[in-house]
């Protein structure tokens, strides 16, 4: 199995994507360090809509990150099956979120990587695809639909 090296956790996703594929991409290929801070407050301001979810924002603080290093992803339902969800950051208390963030078949990720899969486990015959993305800090670039 050919795995990406590690440097290419810092090269742009455009100069990766032709590259991904899911018999190659490993969580370690886009490695970050982890910190030991908790949500102490989340800035609700920070995103339009952010106060439709107050309480599960709210519900963070004194988690640690669980995303990317210093990001905690958050879940909620939106349907049968759907699944939305955000990324905070841990040390700002920013919130990033997209309406286009839903799964079908959840999402995977690490701690200690900005690599996230979406609907892993996909296969060619359901109505959905696993996609490739990996954080940069503002937003989801997709490596590989």
């Amino acid at each position: 199995m050919f795995a990406l090296p590690t440097s290419w956790a810092d090269t742009p996703p455009h100069e990766v994507e032709n590259k991904v594929t899911p018999e190659t991409v490993e969580f370690s290929d886009f490695q970050v360090e982890m910190s030991r801070q908790t949500v102490e407050q989340v800035d609700i301001d920070s995103h339009p809509d952010a106060i439709s979810f107050r309480s599960r924002f709210s519900a963070l603080v004194g988690r640690p990150a669980n995303f990317a290093g210093h990001y905690r992803l958050l879940f909620w339902g939106c349907g049968t099956e759907c699944q939305q969800f955000s990324i905070v950051d841990v040390k700002t208390g920013q919130v990033f979120m997209d309406e286009s963030w839903s799964t079908s078949l959840g999402v995977s990720f690490r701690a200690d990587s900005t690599l996230l899969i979406t609907n892993p486990g996909a296969r060619p015959t359901m109505r959905m695809k696993t996609g490739y993305y990996q954080w940069d800090g503002k937003q989801l670039q997709l490596l590989r639909p």
